[in-house]
Formats: C-alpha cells, sequence, structure tokens
C-alpha cells in the first residue's frame, strides 16, 4: 500500500510540473529530504523518482513562456566556479569511470540547486519551498525524538536514506534544521503554529542526541553557540538553553555519554583513528597532486590507495568534508569550496542586515540569519563526516539567493522602516544598501506563484 500511495502521490503530480516547473521543484524538495519511498518495501523503493521529476520540471521550464535569469549573485558565481573545476578533476581522475558515479550525484544537486533559484523567485513560491522542507525534516525529527525518548535514549536513531544515509549524516541535517525551525517560531505560518515550531526545534535536538553522533553533537554545540554570541537576548537564551543541556546530559544514557566523552580520548578511540589514517590519504594526495586532487571516490581506487594509504590500513570513507575535498578535488578545489562555503555565509549575514530595517522584508531577514546558523552547523559537523555534496548544504545557498532576488524587488516597490531598530542596527544594515541588486528576471516578487 505504501509503495502505491507514493506511486500515486508522485506520477498524479509529475505531469503537472510540465505546465508549472515550481510543483516539480516541491516533489523534488519532498523526495530528496524526507525520501519518503524509503519507508516502502517494494517497486517504489528503487523506481528513481527523482530523474522522472527532474525531467517533467527542465521539460517545463522549456515550455513555459515566463522569462528566467539565473542573477548574477556571488553564491551563484562561487558555486559555478566549483562545479567547473569538479568537471575538470573528474576527466583528470585517477579513476574516471568510478568518479563518475558521484559526480552524476553532485551534477543533479547543483543542477537543481540553480533550478531552484531560476523557478522560486516569489514570496509564495520560497514559502512553500520552504514549508515543504521543514515538514519533511520535522516527520523524521519527530520520528527520532519519539525513538530516543521511549527508549531511553538507549536506541541509536540511525539514518532517513538519500542525503542521510547514516546516523553521522543524519545528525547533521537535525543540527542545520534547528534554526529553521526557530525562523517558523518567528514567523509561522498561522499563529496557531508558532509554539509547535519551538517543540520542533527541541526535537531537531533530541534527534541529534538520539544519533549519538559525534559530529552532530558538534554542529548543534556550534549552531547554538552561534546563535547565543549573535542574539541580543542572551540571557533569556542561555535561561533556556542552560537547564535542558544540564536535564538532557543527566537523563542521557551510559552508551552514549560514553560516546561524546571519547572524543576526549581520541588515541584510544579506533574510529577516530581510522579517521585520521583517512586524513593522512588525502594529505599524501594531495602533496603529490596539489592542483587536480584525485577525483571523486579516489578513496576506493586501488593504485590510490597503495600509492598513499599507510600500510596495513584499511580504505574507508574520508569523514570530513575538508578532507573528501583536498583529496577529491585539490587544493584549488578546497580553496574553491571554502570560497562557496564562506560567501553563503557572509552573503546569508549581509542579507540578514540589509532586510532587518523594513516591515516588507523582515522576514527575509530572519530567514537568511537562519540559513547562516544552519551553514555554521553544516561546517562545524563536516569536521567529522563526509557531506561536500549534501543537498542541504546547496538548498540553503539557494535560498539565500532568492531572498536577495525578492528582497531587492520588494524595495524597488517601496518598504516602510521598521522602527523597532536601535540606531546601532540602523547605522550597520544601511551601508551594505547598494552593495548588491539582482539582473530583472521573471515576474516581480508580488505575484502569486
Amino acid at each position: 500500500m505504501r509503495d502505491i500511495l507514493v506511486a500515486l502521490i508522485m506520477f498524479g503530480w509529475m505531469p503537472v510540473a510540465l505546465f508549472k516547473p515550481y510543483v516539480g521543484v516541491l516533489l523534488w524538495d519532498w523526495l530528496s529530504h524526507m525520501n519518503p519511498h524509503n519507508y516502502t518495501y517494494g517497486f517504489a523503493q528503487n523506481l528513481g523518482f527523482l530523474n522522472f521529476v527532474a525531467i517533467f520540471t527542465l521539460g517545463g521550464m522549456v515550455l513555459e513562456r515566463e522569462k528566467k535569469t539565473l542573477p548574477a549573485h556571488p553564491i551563484v558565481i562561487a558555486i559555478a566556479l566549483y562545479f567547473i573545476w569538479t568537471v575538470i578533476t573528474t576527466i583528470a581522475a585517477f579513476d574516471p569511470g568510478l568518479s563518475m558515479g558521484k559526480f552524476s550525484h553532485a551534477f543533479k544537486v547543483i543542477l537543481f540547486a540553480f533550478v531552484i533559484m531560476l523557478v522560486m523567485q516569489s514570496p509564495n513560491r520560497l514559502k512553500a519551498y520552504l514549508y515543504v522542507l521543514i515538514i519533511s525534516m520535522a516527520f523524521i525529527s519527530v520520528k527520532g525524538a519519539g525513538s530516543t525518548i521511549l527508549s531511553g535514549g538507549g536506541g541509536r536513531v540511525q539514518g532517513a536514506g538519500g542525503m542521510m544515509t547514516d546516523n553521522n549524516q543524519l545528525a547533521v541535517a537535525m543540527a542545520m534544521s534547528f534554526p529553521i525551525a526557530l525562523y517558523f517560531y518567528q514567523h509561522p505560518p498561522v499563529k496557531m503554529l508558532r509554539w509547535p515550531a519551538l517543540g520542533l526545534a527541541l526535537s531537531f535536538a533530541i534527534s541529534v542526541v538520539g544519533t549519538q553522533s559525534r559530529g552532530g553533537f558538534a554542529a548543534l554545540a556550534a549552531v547554538i553557540f552561534m546563535l547565543i554570541l549573535k542574539t541580543k537576548r542572551k540571557f533569556t537564551v542561555l535561561a533556556v538553553m542552560i537547564p535542558i543541556a544540564f536535564a538532557g546530559y543527566y537523563f542521557a544514557p551510559d552508551s552514549w555519554k560514553n560516546r561524546i566523552e571519547s572524543s576526549e580520548k581520541t588515541t584510544e578511540d579506533a574510529s577516530f583513528r581510522g579517521r585520521v589514517v583517512m586524513w593522512k590519504f588525502s594529505s599524501n594526495l594531495a602533496d603529490d597532486n596539489p592542483i587536480e586532487g584525485g577525483g571523486y571516490d579516489v578513496f576506493y581506487v586501488p593504485r590510490a590507495q597503495e600509492l598513499y594509504m599507510t600500510p596495513g590500513e584499511t580504505a574507508r570513507a574520508p569523514h570530513s568534508i575538508y578532507f573528501e575535498v583536498l583529496a577529491e578535488h585539490g587544493y584549488t578545489g578546497l580553496i574553491l569550496w571554502l570560497t562557496m562555503l564562506f560567501t553563503g555565509w557572509y552573503s546569508g549575514g549581509t542579507a540578514s542586515k540589509r532586510y532587518r530595517q523594513y516591515n516588507e522584508t523582515r522576514w527575509l531577514s530572519d530567514l537568511c540569519y537562519a540559513c547562516q546558523l544552519s551553514l555554521v552547523g553544516y561546517a562545524a559537523g563536516g569536521l567529522t563526516v563526509n557531506i561536500a555534496t549534501f543537498d542541504y548544504f546547496y538548498d540553503l545557498l539557494a535560498i539565500i539567493v532568492i531572498c536577495s532576488i525578492i528582497g531587492e524587488r520588494l524595495m524597488e516597490k517601496g518598504v516602510t522602516e521598521y522602527t523597532s531598530l536601535t540606531p546601532e542596527e540602523r547605522e550597520e544594515a544601511e551601508p551594505k544598501a547598494k552593495k548588491w541588486s539582482p539582473r530583472p528576471a521573471g515576474k516581480q516578487a508580488g505575484s502569486a506563484g
């Protein structure tokens, strides 16, 4: 029944994407985040819905008469440069055939990030995308938090499939979703959902604990630390967070405490030693191939293992974004990837300050701020998790770009000053006013999608 239900939903909506491409983007959003097909047990599990959705959506974009242009935003340029470099490193890879599998996945992720930027350029479409995203992540989070509470933290929450295949990837995704839930607490679709949004934020935190992932714990800690650092209500946040943290640690099972505390005893931790071995492998390979690296999935190429693996050790996943990119794309690729990450973080902060001073764009300011916090979680969690091609990362970058497009259009139409701003906030925001403006694209921001 699950297979039939998922198939009916997908094939029922796919034809609509030929006439309304944003419907295809929402389907992609649902499939890539919630992974409903992974909760089936028959034909739907391996049917390749994402490929069908991509075909219908791209076909709809060709057929649609609405003019679409990709903005010359710094994030767009950074993503494009990084992608072009990965094409070069795949051609020059140790084993181009092996690299093509991961390259194909990365290509789809980046392609749809651009599709999101092109298609979802209106407030209604952006909000719809956010609703689907948070509902998808909430489904996984509530299930994980419920399992954690019912088992007393004894049972480990495992991956949800797709971009969250194992518990470490899932934990980082939950930590990245924490700020998005807080955004919905500030701007709920309806007022009655405000407090449930706060409860959802708590469920994301509980799910991170339930995964027993040290990378996820580091990601959540980084998000909370940055939240405390940047908020004006530091005392309120600390008054809420500290009791929850102490209570959570007190009631957490010994298995979780032992795993987290093992981070302080890394020399005795076999898992960590294995990661260090792969980090050395990445460094050795990059030292010999500093420009182009070894190509996607070079960690599993026998020739590369013979040359750069420590004798007697077994090859495994790199368990770090940074060493993953370093080995696969060299120091050039790492610089381009870090530029992309920093550009996203900086653009989110700049847009947040710029749009904070007006009533009509206040929601965009808070959304950009939430995305900026999520990127901090991604950067921190990625220290020990290999998620360089994480869909969620590129989704956040796309959201920041769309916020900039919508924000500039709203300001062109006329905005009113947000009177609650302090003089310091206003002075900080005003110099950013003419930093960047998008090229005209599509319908005006006020149009419904």
